[in-house]
Order: structure tokens, then sequence, then C-alpha cells
């Protein structure tokens, strides 16, 4: 008899575990159902109807819009308008720099000239090939600045070591200088080197010019020359 009524109660388990199960897939089979209604409304079916412009759209069922459709010749026209905007932007962004550059170019040019040592002109020398020249002359801060220009026109390569080079005033006093930009070789091919050659102003008191003797490295059979540079300010 006992176990007729645990058998009973175990079936009754059973059934009612079922019903449960039951329950819940038919409410969630519901709740999706819901859920993807919802969803559906939002969408639209395309509008087939050739009679109706491509561009024109309609009102779209629910809370969100449909995409409008642009014309390409629209498209177009905005993005040349976009890129003639920026294009003219920038042409005259450059135009005013270049209008600044050339004031400041005014300014300092004039400024140059009145930094340039008094009766300075040019001067150049030629040996063997091989071609220096002072180009120009200016006064800036505490140094004078000569611009130099080396050229080798001959069959061989020649190297210079510049602290060797030879610089005297027009008292015959040593003076020493820092070169700038000037190769220590010097290729045959014509090309034209250009450098800096840079002189304390605490060393040219009372002159009013200077010479400079420059000889290649090591052999120094070749000697270039420049004399009666003037430094008067």
């Amino acid at each position: 008899m006992s176990n007729r009524i645990n058998l009973q109660s175990t079936f009754l388990l059973i059934f009612v575990l079922l019903l449960m199960m039951l329950a819940g897939g038919s409410a969630s089979a519901y709740v999706g159902y819901l859920m993807g209604k919802e969803a559906l409304k939002v969408v639209t079916q395309p509008d087939t109807n050739s009679q109706e412009p491509v561009a024109k759209t309609k009102r779209r069922v629910g809370s969100h819009k449909g995409l409008s459709i642009i014309e390409e010749r629209e498209v177009l026209v905005n993005v040349y308008d976009h890129i003639y905007n920026q294009t003219k932007k920038e042409q005259e962004k450059k135009s005013q720099q270049s209008f600044s550059q050339s004031k400041s170019s005014l300014v300092t040019n004039k400024e140059d000239q009145d930094n340039v040592p008094a009766g300075f002109v040019p001067i150049k020398n030629s040996s063997g090939g091989v071609t220096i020249e002072v180009s120009q002359a200016k006064f800036q801060g505490s140094s004078l600045i000569l611009g130099v220009k080396l050229k080798n026109e001959s069959s061989d390569s020649v190297r210079f070591l510049y602290s060797f080079m030879d610089i005297k005033d027009d008292q015959n006093r040593s003076l020493s200088a820092i070169t700038e930009g000037l190769p220590g070789e010097l290729p045959a091919n014509g090309k034209e080197f250009q450098g800096n050659l840079i002189v304390p102003l605490s060393l040219l008191n009372n002159s009013r010019n200077i010479s400079l003797t420059l000889k290649d490295y090591p052999e120094q059979e070749l000697e270039l020359k420049l004399e009666k540079i003037s430094v008067t300010r």
C-alpha cells in the first residue's frame, strides 16, 4: 500500500513538471512573437510604383524614417562646391603668406645692405682649374660673415683642410675663422659649392681689408689667394 502511494506521488510530480515546462515554453514563444511583431513595425516594403520619381519617399510606419535617395547630380555639385571653397581658402592663405614674406624680404634686404662692409665687391681667383670666390659679406651680431664659393673644373678631386687657411688683415695680423658648409673634398665635376667663413669682429679692430690663402691638403701644390676683401664698417 505504501509503495503504491509513493508511485502515485512520483507520477503526480512528473505531471506537474511537464505542465510547468509546457507553460514556460508557451510563454517564451508568445513573448518572442510580440517582440518580433514590434521589430517588424519599422520595416517597410520598397516603393515599386514606376509612376513616382525615384528620389520621392513615403512616410514610414513606426517611429523610424527610411533613407531618402539623393540624386547623383546633387552629390557632385556639393562635392565640387566643397573642393572649390577649400582650394579658394588655401590660395588666399598662400597669397597672404607670400605677401608677408615679400614685405619681410624687403626689410631684410634693406638691413643686409646696411650691414655690408663699405666698398665691398665680390672677388675670385682660380688656380689649376679650381676657383674660389667671396661673393658676399655682411656684419651680423659680433661676426663678419663671408659667403664663399668653390668650384673644381680640373680632372682630379681636391682636398682642403680649412683650419690651415691663412687669413691676415691689412696690418699683417693673423686672424682665425670658422668655416660652414664647405666640402673637405672638392670633386672634379664643375659643381659649385657654397659655404660661409665667419670671422669674429673682435679680431678686426681697425682693419680695413683682409686677405686669405687656401692650399690643397696634404700636397699643398695648389694655392688659392684672395686679397683686399673690404671689412670696413
